[in-house]
C-alpha cells in the first residue's frame, strides 16, 4: 500500500507539472521519470524472492503480455500527436510506455525465473502479486471460467473475487489447484463444465 501510494503521488507531481505548464526543469521530470520506473520494477520484482509456508504451492511458467497498458499507451501518443501537445505533455506520455515496456521486461523475467504465485495453506489461499491478496477458502461459494481468456473466477462470501489466468501456470498443477480449493469449501460447488469442455477439446 505505501508503495502504491508513493507512486500516485509522483505521477500526480509529475502530470501536475506537465498539464498546469509549471515548467519544471527537464532535469526534475527526468528524476521523477527515473524514480517512477524504479518503484514499479522493485514493486514487480518483490514477487520473485517471496515465500509463503504452504501445503501447496504453483509456478506461474509463463507470464502473459497486457496488451491493455500498449493500446492504452498507443491511443493516448495518437491523440496528442492529433492536438500537437506531444512535446507539452512528452513526459506524461513518457509515462504511459514504461508500462508495456516493464511489462515486457517483467515477462521475460517470470519465463526465466518461474515464481511461485500461488500458495495454499490449510484454508488460507495467498495470491503471490506486487500488491498480495489472501482469501479464506472455506468462503468460497463459486468457481466460474471464460473459455475465452481462460481465466478463473473464484467468489467468496465476504471478499471481493480474485481472478487465476490458467494459461500461465502447468494444467496438471491448475487441476489439483480446482481439486484441493473445492475440497475446503463449505459449499457445494464443482468444476465448471466449460472447464471440463476446454480441456477435453484441447
Amino acid at each position: 500500500m505505501r508503495n502504491t501510494i508513493i507512486l500516485v503521488l509522483l505521477i500526480l507531481i509529475l502530470s501536475t507539472g506537465q498539464i498546469m505548464e509549471l515548467n519544471f526543469p527537464i532535469s526534475l521530470n527526468i528524476f521523477l521519470v527515473i524514480l517512477i520506473f524504479t518503484l514499479i520494477i522493485f514493486w514487480e520484482f518483490s514477487v520473485l524472492n517471496k515465500n509463503f509456508i504452504s501445503d501447496f504451492k504453483i509456478r506461474n511458467c509463463s507470464r502473459k503480455l497486457k496488451f491493455g497498458s500498449f493500446i492504452n499507451a498507443l491511443f493516448w501518443t495518437s491523440l496528442m500527436l492529433y492536438d500537437n501537445k506531444l512535446k507539452s505533455l512528452f513526459f506524461i506520455i513518457l509515462i504511459m510506455w514504461l508500462y508495456p515496456l516493464i511489462d515486457i521486461i517483467i515477462v521475460y523475467v517470470y519465463r526465466k525465473k518461474q515464481p511461485y504465485t500461488i500458495f495454499i495453506n490449510d484454508n488460507n489461499l495467498i495470491l503471490n502479486l506486487p500488491w498480495k491478496k489472501e482469501r479464506d477458502l472455506s468462503e468460497l461459494t463459486e468457481i466460474t471460467f471464460d473459455r475465452f481468456s481462460k481465466n478463473l473466477e473464484l467468489s467468496f462470501k465476504t471478499k471481493s473475487d480474485i481472478t487465476v489466468q490458467t494459461k500461465e501456470y502447468n494444467k496438471q498443477e491448475i487441476d489439483k489447484f480446482i481439486e484441493i480449493i473445492i475440497s475446503k469449501t463449505k459449499y457445494n460447488i464443482s468444476i465448471p463444465k466449460n472447464y471440463i469442455l476446454s480441456k477435453e477439446n484441447s
